[in-house]
């Protein structure tokens, strides 16, 4: 995959979001990988100082697999349908194992492509299914972006070229890693500051 040759500002507001607005969604939350942290942590030690950037908290590390609907909009008490349609469904997929070692610019973000991304597709698709089952009538949020086949390292904070982050990445000696995935997680998630922040409601085992 190429590196994108131009950067935009990561930092606007997506369709319906507004500050203080949440959102349930699932993701895979990446912060407890011991391998996957020590890359972030060698990819960002080489761009602390690279301006136009803003490097991503480990704690906030994930991958966004499908986003539900606002908290607004839809109730708590569809939580339990939520995790009673997705429970069958991950019980067949088995616990994810994700690789990560190059970094790469995309529009919006300095990203670690999660190998083989077909995994985070299939799982995406049973989700998405199990989601539409519980919610009904309630419109299902778009897929996300390509972008949410990676981890992101840094945001872009303003429009211009990528010339140096390219070559940042490039010069950027790392090895690869892998991070075994053994559940999905359904959270709470906010935007309102430079990386999306969340409260964990509950976690459904895959393979179980």
């Amino acid at each position: 995959m190429p590196h994108a040759d131009q950067v935009r500002n990561h930092a606007r507001w997506r369709p319906g979001w507004r500050a203080g607005r949440t959102g349930y969604a699932w993701l895979l939350p990446l912060a407890d990988q011991p391998g996957l942290r020590k890359l972030v942590n060698d990819y960002q030690y080489a761009l602390r100082d690279l301006p136009g950037f803003d490097l991503v908290p480990l704690e906030w590390m994930h991958i966004l697999v499908q986003e539900i609907g606002f908290t607004d909009e839809i109730g708590e008490d569809r939580i339990e349908a939520l995790l009673a349609a997705a429970r069958p469904r991950l019980a067949s997929v088995l616990p994810l194992t994700l690789a990560f070692h190059h970094a790469l610019v995309l529009p919006e973000s300095l990203s670690l492509p999660a190998e083989p991304q077909s995994t985070v597709l299939e799982l995406r698709a049973a989700v998405r299914e199990a989601t539409a089952e519980a919610i009904g009538e309630t419109p299902l949020p778009a897929e996300p972006e390509d972008v949410d086949k990676h981890v992101s390292l840094a945001h872009s904070t303003t429009d211009g070229p990528a010339i140096f982050a390219i070559a940042t990445l490039s010069a950027t000696v790392v090895e690869p890693t892998t991070a075994k995935v053994p559940s999905l997680s359904l959270v709470k998630l906010n935007r309102d500051h430079s990386c999306s922040e969340w409260e964990t409601i509950a976690e459904v085992p895959l393979g179980a």
